[in-house]
């Protein structure tokens, strides 16, 4: 049986910046592959540095256009960012041609994750996208996806390393949770929880926000096992 998985998301669920084969999305559906034996074809889109307000209307040409019969998306981490500096907000780029090291987090990075945080605490700073319309264009993508129809498979934010943005993705990742449960055919995946568990210093790189290669396995992990129920689900 074929079944067409479509990634839709920022950045980080292509592998970015490792390999697309160190990537969650890719660990998750070759190991269905095998798992399986059903023919997985899996292709992705992604768009890293825009805050989701402005890809949603690339989901219909860039996603959906072909067909899925599973759409997994995940964005956050270039909405509920709460940026220091003001230009954060007025140049989001694509990942092409962006330079982010894929250096491990030291202590030297993890106190500067901790400065971040005081001064977003302490001058009040906001995220890049306010994390009401973060969850209603949200709930508009997985809406749209279902209708197509086709299979939504939302991973919850991942784990920042400043405190001030961490608190932001923990508290959209249960809010999430809700607006997913009221779509009947959407899965919910919440990896915020599993890197959670998981010193921040070995999930994520040294800018505190990307995704480390062990945080990149574990988010796949859970993938698998929710991409694996829906297979033996539709399989039935």
């Amino acid at each position: 049986m074929d079944f067409k998985i479509r990634a839709f998301g920022a950045c980080m669920i292509g592998g970015f910046p490792h390999r697309y084969e160190d990537s969650c999305f890719h660990l998750a559906t070759e190991r269905l592959r095998k798992a399986t034996g059903h023919h997985v074809i899996a292709s992705s889109y992604t768009l890293g540095g825009f805050p989701v307000t402005r890809v949603l209307k690339d989901l219909p040409s860039r996603c959906l256009a072909s067909q899925p019969d599973i759409v997994v998306l995940q964005f956050a981490s270039s909405d509920l960012i709460v940026p220091v500096r003001r230009k954060h907000h007025r140049h989001q780029v694509d990942s092409v041609g962006r330079k982010v090291s894929s250096a491990s987090a030291n202590v030297v990075h993890q106190l500067r994750w901790g400065v971040r945080g005081i001064l977003g605490d302490l001058l009040q700073l906001p995220p890049v996208t306010a994390p009401e319309i973060y969850l209603e264009t949200m709930n508009r993508m997985i809406r749209a996806v279902a209708e197509k129809p086709a299979i939504p498979v939302l991973l919850s934010p991942f784990v920042f390393g400043g405190h001030r943005s961490d608190r932001l993705a923990r508290e959209c990742a249960a809010r999430l949770r809700q607006v997913v449960a009221v779509i009947p055919s959407a899965h919910y995946v919440d990896v915020y929880t599993v890197l959670n568990h998981r010193p921040r210093h070995q999930m994520l790189l040294s800018d505190g926000t990307h995704l480390s290669l062990q945080g990149q396995a574990m988010v796949g992990d859970c993938l698998f096992a929710a991409l694996a129920k829906i297979v033996r689900a539709e399989t039935r």
